[in-house]
């Protein structure tokens, strides 16, 4: 419990990261609450630019590996999918941002711009009562970008023109693909108002304000200071790592003024998300517990110190807290912001990784509104799969198994290269029959992966395999209503087998 206590204050912690208490970074927090409190929707807009150096990139992650341990053969071999980028690139992202402060949905739009062509990355919704949806253009611009970035061969079949075609076909008849439906989740209209509070947000603004004042007070960052207009805040990775340490130690050593502080705050937060006062009762014993016992509290966030001190002190870990810089600026521009950011990494004298952004928030008018009608996950994947199989087929099938007291095999399928659309079902755990010291393997799931189409005949018990020329009978074991067959039998198809040992598992890859 108290271990529990403390990882809710660490969670606290990190959300407290650059506001500590000192009038300049409250007056920080303070103008961005005063604007968000009196905001009904919220309208950001900027831009993004991206500057990597991939040459001075490899050079970083190969310093980094070598000191934490890693011989040059293991780094060069994390090198191989990085072998055709070189060079220096640049990506700018142009976006729009509209926000809902009541409800917290907000829509998203994207341009990227890359070698001088700009890419059309659509729009996206997010609503907590309704899910996520984006739209068939964040597809495609994705794929337009991928394919030109990656410098995809022409024997690719995303270089394919009528796989491209059908793409975008495929994308328009969609137009938006609801990604996470929340009416799947069979939520109650009490759970949904737990979830979006009928009063909206507005509250816990000031409430979040005072938790940093009450918790903090006396405990200061140094890394805000006041500029013409508004706040800086500027820090390096070493002086991030000292922050996070001198946090705990702060937590530490002032139990009862975090706790305390926690606890309203946490009551605060319970109320406008329409917690039952059970709830609240529970939570709050929990806390006055934890109040009972500092000492426990302090022996734990010390643990978690010292550890955070080790891992610092780690050759490679240093360097990589060596490399990184933060700066940005947040200035008053009429009723609305100004924001600049500036994250950094360098590697001796070498620009290696540099993204600045430029920002715009003000307030804004209006409603957001999700899509009124949308393609399912489930249509959306089945229509891509359908893709993915016609263009970019299955070659091999590789089937591992032996684990102890386990009578399921993993089952990988191979193809000519990765997909673009997605992969998760291309992993899939199936049942395999061992008998008379002999190995079967489930028919359907591994021909149907390959393209084949199976045939079952009831009358005979046997399952076939059709082709345009004829059926090729493929005899095995029935178990449970599924036909098993033996590895070398699928050498009948014109396949070839290979067996293989790893790890004392046993693999095998079948191949067209």
């Amino acid at each position: 419990m108290r271990k529990k206590v403390a990882a809710l204050l660490c969670a606290v912690m990190c959300i407290g990261a650059f506001t500590g208490c000192s009038s300049t970074e409250l007056g920080y927090l303070q103008m961005s609450a005063d604007m968000f409190n009196k905001m009904e929707v919220c309208e950001a807009s900027g831009t993004v630019n991206v500057d990597l150096d991939v040459d001075a990139m490899k050079e970083y992650v190969a310093d980094v590996s070598k000191a934490a341990g890693y011989t040059d053969e293991m780094t060069q071999a994390s090198f191989q999918e990085l072998e055709g980028f070189k060079g220096k690139e640049s990506v700018a992202v142009d976006y729009s941002l509209k926000m809902d402060m009541d409800t917290l949905t907000y829509y998203l739009d994207m341009n990227v711009t890359y070698k001088g062509k700009k890419y059309d990355m659509g729009d996206m919704y997010y609503s907590m009562t309704d899910g996520v949806f984006v739209s068939g253009n964040t597809i495609w611009g994705t794929y337009e970008l991928t394919k030109d970035m990656m410098g995809t061969d022409e024997k690719s079949y995303l270089s394919d023109g009528n796989f491209a075609k059908e793409l975008k076909t495929a994308l328009d008849q969609s137009k938006y693909i609801c990604l996470i439906s929340m009416d799947e989740l069979g939520l109650t209209e009490e759970e949904m108002k737990e979830i979006v509070p009928e009063g909206g947000f507005g509250n816990l603004y000031t409430s979040a304000i005072e938790f940093y004042k009450n918790a903090f007070s006396g405990f200061t960052t140094n890394m805000v200071s006041q500029v013409s207009g508004g706040y800086k805040i500027q820090a390096g990775g070493q002086e991030v790592a000292k922050l996070f340490v001198n946090l705990l130690d702060y937590i530490g050593n002032n139990p009862d003024t975090v706790l305390a502080a926690t606890t309203t705050y946490m009551m605060d937060v319970m109320k406008t998300m329409n917690s039952s006062e059970e709830e609240m009762a529970a939570f709050k014993a929990e806390m006055d517990a934890a109040k009972a016992d500092t000492a426990s509290i302090k022996a734990a966030t010390d643990e978690m110190k010292t550890m955070l001190q080790q891992s610092i002190a780690e050759p490679s870990v240093s360097k990589v807290l060596d490399s990184f810089a933060y700066e940005a600026t947040v200035t008053k521009s009429g009723a609305g912001l100004n924001t600049k950011e500036a994250y950094s990494i360098t590697n001796g004298s070498k620009s290696v990784l540099k993204v600045t952004s430029n920002g715009t928030v003000k307030a804004g008018s209006g409603k957001v509104v999700v899509p009124a009608t949308s393609t399912s996950t489930a249509d959306f994947e089945a229509k891509m799969s359908a893709l993915t199989e016609k263009y970019n087929p299955v070659t091999a099938v590789t089937v591992l198994w032996g684990w102890e007291g386990d009578s399921e095999a993993m089952l990988t399928k191979e193809r000519a290269e990765e997909s673009f659309l997605s992969q998760d079902g291309d992993i899939d755990f199936a049942e395999y029959v061992v008998a008379d010291g002999r190995v079967y393997l489930p028919l359907r799931v591994i021909c149907e992966a390959m393209g084949e189409t199976v045939e079952w005949n009831n009358a005979e018990k046997v399952a076939y395999i059709v082709h345009a020329d004829g059926k090729t009978a493929m005899k095995g074991i029935i178990q449970d209503g599924t036909s098993f067959v033996s590895v070398r039998d699928f050498e009948k198809l014109g396949y070839t087998v290979e067996y293989q040992t790893v790890d004392d598992l046993k693999q095998v890859t079948v191949t067209k």
